[in-house]
């Protein structure tokens, strides 16, 4: 399977764009154990570039190198353009990069992704890194329910990412082009059931790196959905033991 170039992945996102008539990108960059920081290269650009992290206003603010940063690129200015270009060929390929299609104001998209990022949880609060390209997928098509999948489908008119084996993927959203604001709403409410699935994906995850079941499937997907599965029927089975051997006894 051919790996999508950087060019070639912002070329669609142009023209993902182009569809709905819309010539910015909205980026989300996880700079969680990153050795770079893109604030300083960013703040050079001209003309400026509007930013935020999400972690504004909470008690990680001032993890501002690690925080998960929400930008808005013009895809008309040259300079965006390439900016754009490192930022995919430096991080997209190492799963930090999650990108919007959105009309809506970015003051406005700002608030609606801060307030995505809170959850509730047993009476606790936490945070959620659906920004994580990783992760996004499985929240959208299996671990969200109806109505927590429409809260974030209203932000945008397409959400974008890489996969596993750096192919792209378009999740259509319903945000319509006349939308410059959304109401926005609290902290979303996750079952034991949802954040023990959320826990999978990070068990499968390391699992899928460990380099035990590089031989498994013939693409990183396709292992990756495999060892998710052993994962999740390892935790509705109870096991406690270690994964890597209950994964090879099921094999």
């Amino acid at each position: 399977m051919k790996m999508a170039t950087p060019t070639e992945w912002q070329e669609q996102i142009e023209r993902v764009g182009a569809r709905v008539g819309i010539q910015h990108v909205d980026v989300l960059l996880d700079q969680t154990a990153w050795d770079n920081c893109a604030i300083p290269a960013m703040k050079m650009l001209r003309p400026d570039v509007p930013w935020f992290s999400l972690f504004s206003g909470t008690p990680e603010e001032k993890l501002l190198e690690q925080a998960p940063l929400l930008m808005r690129l013009d895809l008309a200015q040259w300079k965006h353009k390439a900016w754009f270009e490192e930022l995919i060929t430096q991080c997209a390929t190492d799963a930090r990069l999650l990108v919007l299609i959105s009309p809506l104001s970015f003051d406005a998209l700002s608030r609606a992704l801060q307030v995505l990022l809170q959850i509730k949880w047993g009476g606790q609060a936490g945070l959620l890194r659906y920004y994580d390209p990783r992760i996004f997928p499985l929240l959208m098509n299996r671990i969200l329910t109806q109505e927590q999948r429409a809260e974030y489908l209203r932000l945008a008119s397409y959400w974008g990412w890489l996969d596993r084996d750096e192919q792209p993927h378009w999740l259509q959203g319903n945000c319509q082009m006349h939308e410059e604001h959304v109401q926005v709403g609290s902290a979303m409410d996750l079952s034991d059931q949802q954040c023990d699935l959320i826990g999978c994906i990070s068990e499968a995850q390391n699992l899928l790196v460990g380099g035990n079941f590089d031989h498994l499937e013939t693409n990183q997907e396709s292992s990756f959905a495999t060892l998710f599965a052993f994962v999740v029927q390892a935790n509705e089975d109870n096991y406690f033991g270690d994964l890597t051997e209950y994964v090879r006894g099921g094999l």
